[in-house]
């Protein structure tokens, strides 16, 4: 009996990282998309965002840990029940005060190690240095807060049932080809001490 419960425990935990590995790659490539229609916004371009595939894998990283590590906005650090506004509200400014600190902390990173700026928000109101700013910052986290509080959950839980068919290479070909773009990407722009333009569509 002990063996038969391990068997679907670990039958379980398999599949979990199988759905994450592939929420990863969905997020990557919703983060791409925001960036380029920032971009657009902002710009009046959209380019490839320095990745040979159009995924980031930063964006898909930090939704997973966020959802282990702080939840979501109706069960906020996986423990603690709360009313739909409420935990909206507090969802809010923990992501707004995380990507604050995360968009500053690798920004300043990449200035370091690289020898470039990754972006400059030097021109926008209320910008704190070049690598962060409060309309940015409360953009990004409204819009991970609608999106743990209303598509997340939903999206996880068809995907957990879709993944028993897909076969295990298929996940893990995804998977490698995400750091593979994300550490050849990196490595170019270290070398360059500037950005991977690989193509760019102008608007304006």
């Amino acid at each position: 009996m002990e063996k038969t419960t391990k068997l679907g425990s670990d039958n379980m935990k398999y599949k979990t990282l199988k759905t994450d590995i592939i929420m990863l790659a969905i997020m990557s490539f919703i983060g791409f998309c925001v960036e380029d229609i920032w971009m657009i916004f902002r710009h009046g371009y959209l380019d490839n965002r320095n990745m040979y595939l159009p995924c980031l894998l930063g964006y898909g990283l930090f939704v997973i840990v966020l959802y282990y590590i702080i939840g979501t906005p109706n069960n906020l650090f996986n423990k603690i029940e709360l009313k739909r506004t409420k935990g909206t509200i507090i969802y809010f400014f923990i992501c707004f005060i995380l990507v604050s600190i995360g968009e500053l902390l690798l920004g300043l990173f990449v200035e370091k190690t690289g020898g470039f700026s990754y972006w400059d928000y030097s021109t926008l109101p209320l910008h704190i240095t070049k690598y962060t700013s409060i309309p940015t910052s409360v953009g990004f986290a409204l819009v991970i807060t609608l999106f743990m509080g209303y598509v997340f959950i939903p999206l996880r839980n068809k995907l957990n049932k879709l993944v028993d068919k897909m076969p295990l290479f298929i996940v893990i070909l995804i998977l490698v080809a995400l750091i593979i773009d994300f550490i050849i990407s990196f490595k170019t722009m270290y070398t360059n001490n500037g950005k991977n333009l690989l193509w760019m569509i102008k608007f304006r």
